[in-house]
């Protein structure tokens, strides 16, 4: 669930986009894991869904741990950049600010450098095809 203030709007880089709404500074927590707002879905969950389903799965959910992670908030609009300003934190639980972000500013991540390979769900769904890893700055 996000844990700073954001709104969604159209994007330079890709359709809708997720923008910060208030100063975020380096290191603070962009998002975290909430249950029930947030969802983990392992590959017989995935199995027993619609094509609508999966579909919307392999648009906006990523791979982490065996499962699929759906955020239960606008945070899914958060678009790829190879030159993110959020990341990871080390334990992998968090996305943090990687630098000062302004109010207005496009949230971005390094897809590659968060996702699990979907190899656990060979078969059952297609994945949206991911830039390869980089490392996370």
């Amino acid at each position: 669930m996000l844990r700073v203030k954001t709104s969604v709007k159209p994007s330079r880089i890709h359709g809708l986009g997720l923008f910060a709404e208030e100063p975020i500074a380096r290191g603070a927590v962009v998002w975290t894991f909430d249950a029930p707002v947030d969802q983990r879905f392992g590959p017989g969950d995935v199995a027993r869904m619609s094509a609508a389903a999966k579909a919307f799965l392999s648009r906006y959910a990523y791979c982490e741990h065996g499962a699929l992670v759906l955020c239960g908030d606008h945070a899914r609009f958060m678009n790829h950049s190879d030159a993110p300003n959020c990341g990871n934190d080390a334990t992998r639980t968090a996305t943090v600010a990687l630098r000062d972000i302004a109010p207005g500013e496009e949230l971005t991540d390094d897809y590659g450098a968060m996702e699990d390979p979907w190899s656990e769900f060979e078969g059952i769904i297609e994945s949206e095809p991911v830039p390869a890893p980089h490392p996370v700055h």
